[in-house]
């Protein structure tokens, strides 16, 4: 069920790639991507609303959500929060 909210890899961390139709609002935390990654996400109506990555160690990666992708870079224990970077894929 974990991958249906969240993939990683080859250096890329992909939010909500298969969200079953079943689940058109929620969210979940405490995920956790390669590399070290924590992640959080919420989503009404099948869309994301919010995200929120981060690592103990720091570190840079890219997100994808949908069709768009943003790279982030994390200084230790800092947290990023997503929603203005996915903004547009966001809007109904």
């Amino acid at each position: 069920m974990a991958e249906a909210l969240l993939q990683s890899h080859a250096g890329e961390i992909s939010l909500l790639p298969a969200l079953p139709p079943q689940w058109p609002d929620g969210s979940v935390s405490g995920l956790r991507a390669r590399g070290g990654y924590e992640v959080s996400i919420g989503w009404k109506n099948g869309r994301m609303y919010s995200a929120q990555i981060s690592n103990p160690q720091g570190g840079s990666c890219v997100v994808r959500y949908g069709e768009k992708t943003t790279r982030i870079t994390l200084a230790p224990g800092e947290v990023a929060g997503l929603y203005s970077q996915f903004a547009k894929s966001l809007e109904r």
